[in-house]
């Protein structure tokens, strides 16, 4: 069927807001009404997302879902997008060229008081920068991309004035922490619709600038820094990019490293210690003690402790802040969201938990020493 005026305008400005919420303000309407309706057209199949456009040149086309009537005919079809290999790279090495070697990071010197046997290390997971929550509808708290990047930095700097003069930092961005991957404002594997607080270029600005600020914290407690970028579900592409923007940001900084693995799952040695992390998705709890013996195997027989953070789960299954799990030799935790509810998961019930980042130090021979946690 053909849209009708007010059809084709509801359809336009969710376009060119790439949110409910931005769309609506256009039209000056009800996010519930603009949300109501643009669901009523996509499951007629008659917006633009769900039809059969050429795909464009710098898209890959990925699974493909196509509904039939009684007849045979095409109702509709579902289309994965993906930007190509080749978009992407030149995207990322584009990036870094215009960073490579521009930071300037203040040296810690080691002194007397340095911990030489002591690690400190800062988890940030779950920041969803870019995503929208609203406290009247969630009962949380407001969330956009100006609160999320002030969590991320305070956050970091509230637990790095609880380091002791450590050695060595590791700074860890545990997946998810942008909340959109794209333009799209869809979730990468399902294609589900996302509440997004601004444009993606935006998104990434903010990304960047918090990042960047988060480093210079962690690089005035210790004289070596290490930082881990872990890819999570919402935004495994654009943490792959991130990552190597860092990377080529604090390329003349002699004391900044930057885990640029391809492996999803992280890993230190400092001492006595194994040090991992993941993002937290795709794998049972209760198969990660198999999955590190396995895949860590020299590190695992060459340690005493062992100890495994994850992020990716927003609600608790306990009352205690953290869900830590023994299995085999390796603690396996899995630590606070930085962001806000949102309105998803306030629906689905997933309310009440705590948010906020944890750091822990560790000392080379006795293991874990402290655990500190800030509260956002």
């Amino acid at each position: 069927m053909a849209l009708d005026e007010n059809q084709q305008l509801c359809v336009d400005a969710y376009i060119s807001a790439g949110s409910y919420r931005g769309a609506a303000r256009l039209l000056r309407k009800d996010e519930s009404t603009v949300r109501k309706l643009i669901a009523r057209l996509e499951r007629l199949g008659e917006v633009p997302w769900k039809s059969a456009a050429p795909m464009p040149s710098h898209l890959s086309i990925g699974k493909s879902t196509v509904q039939f009537d009684a007849d045979g005919n095409v109702i509709q079809e579902w289309r994965r997008q993906h930007p190509t290999i080749e978009l992407m790279q030149e995207v990322v090495d584009g990036l870094c060229e215009q960073v490579k070697g521009k930071a300037k990071v203040s040296k810690t010197k080691k002194s007397r008081k340095t911990g030489e046997d002591v690690l400190f290390e800062i988890d940030l997971f779950d920041a969803h920068v870019g995503m929208y929550a609203d406290e009247r509808e969630t009962l949380d708290s407001d969330y956009n991309c100006d609160i999320a990047a002030q969590r991320m930095i305070e956050a970091t700097q509230a637990l790095a004035a609880r380091a002791n003069n450590p050695s060595k930092c590791v700074l860890v961005f545990g997946g998810d922490m942008l909340h959109v991957d794209d333009r799209s404002n869809r979730t990468p594997s399902s294609g589900h619709p996302l509440d997004a607080d601004s444009r993606y270029h935006r998104i990434v600005n903010y990304i960047i600038a918090a990042c960047r600020e988060c480093v210079d914290i962690a690089a005035r407690i210790a004289p070596e820094i290490e930082i881990v970028v872990l890819e999570g579900n919402h935004s495994s592409h654009s943490e792959l990019w991130l990552a190597r923007v860092l990377e080529a940001y604090y390329s003349n900084c002699s004391n900044v490293e930057i885990k640029t693995t391809p492996n999803p799952r992280k890993h230190l040695i400092w001492g006595d210690n194994l040090l991992l992390w993941a993002h937290g998705d795709r794998i049972a709890a209760q198969k990660w003690a198999m999955i590190i013996a396995a895949e860590f195997a020299k590190e695992w027989g060459a340690t005493k402790y062992r100890h495994l953070k994850c992020g990716h789960v927003h609600h608790k299954k306990t009352i205690a802040p953290v869900v830590i799990d023994e299995q085999s030799g390796l603690v396996v935790e899995y630590l606070e969201a930085l962001c806000a509810t949102d309105a998803w998961h306030a629906g689905a019930g997933f309310v009440g938990s705590q948010k906020g980042a944890s750091a822990f130090e560790y000392h080379k021979t006795e293991g874990l020493l402290t655990r500190h946690f800030k509260t956002v």
